[in-house]
């Protein structure tokens, strides 16, 4: 890993108030006021569990964003024609994004055991699940840079898609209330898996589903690092 790509990615990451917001204001509010309650949307109530992961879904594609600004600006071109590897590039940039993902996941677990009493165990796999989420997000945000040449555009349409993918992946509306179709057409993506681990923690704990839906996240996220860090897509 090169240090002074990671610090530089780590600083842009923290200079986009985007990134700020939805990384530890929104996820914090509904943690501290909201949690443990329903959130109603079109009359389906959801666990505000699975709307914290909306919003760190979010935080994770805005704190990774630093790829596309070095791809539009073409520094990355120059950073890859000195002695840095395409790989040690992408671990830096992942790592630098990941950081404050995993500060956040923490810190919503340590919440949630001091202001709602939370188990220690059910904190910890949550905060696991957060932590991986925000990995696949942060892939597919490399993968999503990549292949867009304006920012905005990439912004955007990434903004309508993820909320499509939340809605039919079992994250705003509850997965037994889905389409059977809509429920298979969901699991093409990590946020239904992510939907997944949550509830069968919520309701059954660390049993074969939460662990089988982490396994798929976590298949998730090394595709899109791998797809996402080719230098002809770059």
């Amino acid at each position: 890993m090169n240090l002074t790509i990671f610090k530089n990615s780590l600083r842009r990451g923290f200079m986009n108030p985007t990134s700020l917001v939805a990384n530890c204001a929104l996820p914090l509010i509904i943690l501290v006021f909201i949690a443990d309650s329903d959130i109603n949307i079109m009359g389906m109530a959801q666990r505000s569990y699975h709307f914290v992961a909306i919003t760190l879904m979010f935080g994770a594609f805005f704190m990774a964003r630093g790829i596309q600004r070095d791809k539009i600006e073409g520094t990355v071109i120059r950073i890859l024609a000195g002695p840095v590897s395409m790989r040690s590039y992408l671990i830096s940039n992942f790592f630098a994004s990941m950081v404050p993902m995993v500060g956040v996941s923490i810190a919503l677990g340590v919440l949630g055991v001091v202001i709602h009493g939370w188990a220690l165990d059910f904190a910890a796999l949550l905060t696991l699940c957060y932590a991986l989420l925000a990995a696949t997000s942060i892939g597919l945000s490399f993968v999503w840079s990549c292949l867009f040449k304006d920012k905005e555009t990439a912004g955007i349409a990434f903004s309508v898609t993820m909320m499509i993918v939340a809605f039919f992946s079992g994250l705003m509306i509850p997965l037994d209330d889905l389409p059977s179709i809509v429920f298979h057409v969901g699991a093409l993506f990590p946020a239904h898996w992510a939907a997944r681990a949550i509830d069968a923690l919520v309701l059954n704990g660390a049993e074969n589903m939460f662990w089988i839906s982490m396994l798929a996240m976590m298949l998730f996220a090394v595709a899109y690092l791998i797809y996402g860090g080719k230098r002809r897509i770059i």
